[in-house]
Parts: structure tokens; sequence; C-alpha cells
């Protein structure tokens, strides 16, 4: 049995959603710094210098909590969540 958990990240400035396999011992922070790695520079313009990145749940408006584990946010396997970033 595989100990990824299977999220679907939309990231700001991406043309669709992907899917991002991460520890459930990770951070909300290290999910978002896991996309922006994958996801910058390929599928996504380079971000704004001293951008922060905002992790919230898909439609949600409230931003996650970025010292919050994945194992402890109550996420069902392939929950969408939104990355946005800000300067």
């Amino acid at each position: 049995m595989s100990d990824q958990f299977p999220l679907v990240i939309n990231f700001q400035g991406d043309y669709g959603m992907k899917l991002l396999l991460v520890d459930p011992q990770s951070t909300i922070d290290q999910v978002a710094a896991k996309a922006r790695d994958t996801l910058v520079g390929i599928v996504v313009r380079p971000l704004p210098e001293g951008a922060t990145l905002k992790v919230r749940r898909h439609g949600d408006a409230s931003v996650l909590d970025g010292n919050m584990k994945v194992a402890d946010a109550g996420f069902v396997k392939m929950e969408a969540l939104d990355i946005v970033h800000s300067s």
C-alpha cells in the first residue's frame, strides 16, 4: 500500500488541475512548495519576486493553516485545493 496521498491542485496561472501525490505528514506549506516546484517554469510562468503561496479548499475563501499536516486536514482522496500567490 502506498503512503502517498492524492490531491488535485489548481495552481494560479495553470491551465488546468493536476494530480499531486504527497506524504500525509507533509504540511500544507510543503504541499504548496511541492506544487510550485513541480509546475512553475513548466506550465506556470515564474512567480513574482517574493511571492507567497496560500492554499484553500477549492471554492472556499478561507486560507488553510500552512503548518497543518495533510493527515490532520480531513481531506478526502483527490480533494481539490486552490494554490494562489501574492507578493
